[in-house]
């Protein structure tokens, strides 16, 4: 499918591209351990209408005992083309990242493919082993810009949507002390999910509640904690590449803090 009937950038079908090739190549060589996260899994249920993203993140059911032993295994995974796409990947050794709120690691790996010969596109691969994490999933069609070409359409395990909320409200509102929060872009990706009502607010309640004993050992704050300051320029230049009703700061805080309230409506205030 060419860009320009898919309405979408040159660049980002190529990662589109790139993406679905990967996490099928996953899924068919280690079924059931890979689970899609972050942007791309909200690519799979928003399709265009997601944010751009350039990296790929992935949550892992199993540990990862050395850098060596993840880059051998990715190496094999994607080594294999049993759906006959003819991407050849290169993976480059894994590096680690800074630790979430529970101490785990997260592996990012360089990936570049090529096809027939030539470079077709590179993305990163985040890596984070927390099976913990994993344990409401949903199964849905992987979005296949390759159908045209015969290649067979399979199935993507991604994260719980309400889970997702949950890390993304997580991410938004740590204190890193010494540096400013700059996950702006999970202010985004939550005013998607509301603006598209894919949120129960019981759900990411609970869910909220599991990601802050895991991550920080105590309940979720009350009330929401303010943003930073440096936000709302941020946001304005995010909104304005998406079809976003909160087009403003204010509007997306307004948003996120009207779901916050009932998630808890008995405890606003404390």
């Amino acid at each position: 499918m060419a860009s320009r009937e898919a309405g979408v950038g040159l660049d980002r079908l190529r990662r589109r591209v790139l993406f679905e090739r990967i996490m099928a190549r996953l899924q068919a060589a280690e079924p059931g351990l890979w689970v899609l996260k972050g942007g791309m899994a909200l690519e799979v249920r928003l399709s265009d209408a997601a944010r751009v993203t350039k990296d790929i993140d992935v949550g892992l059911r199993d540990d990862v005992l050395s850098p060596a032993v993840l880059h051998e295994r990715l190496i094999d995974a994607l080594s294999d083309d049993p759906f006959g796409d003819r991407f050849i990947f290169e993976v480059s050794e894994p590096t680690a990242l800074r630790e979430d709120g529970g101490g785990h690691l997260t592996w990012r790996v360089p990936v570049a493919a090529f096809l027939a010969g030539k470079p077709f596109g590179a993305i990163k691969l985040d890596v984070s082993p927390r099976a913990h994490e994993l344990q409401a999933t949903d199964q849905l069609p992987l979005p296949n810009s390759l159908d045209f070409a015969g290649i067979p359409t399979t199935e993507v395990e991604i994260v719980d949507v309400h889970r997702h909320a949950a890390e993304k409200f997580h991410a938004m509102t740590r204190d890193f002390e010494d540096r400013e929060n700059s996950r702006v872009r999970d202010l985004l990706d939550l005013v998607l999910l509301i603006e598209n009502d894919l949120l129960n607010s019981g759900l990411v309640a609970d869910a909220a509640r599991a990601v802050w004993a895991e991550r920080n050992g105590t309940g979720p704050p009350r009330p929401l904690p303010a943003l930073p300051s440096s936000w709302p320029a941020r946001y304005a230049q995010l909104a304005d590449d998406h079809d976003v009703e909160a087009r403003t700061f204010p509007q997306a805080v307004a948003l996120v803090q009207s779901l916050w309230n009932q998630m808890y409506p008995t405890e606003k205030g404390q």
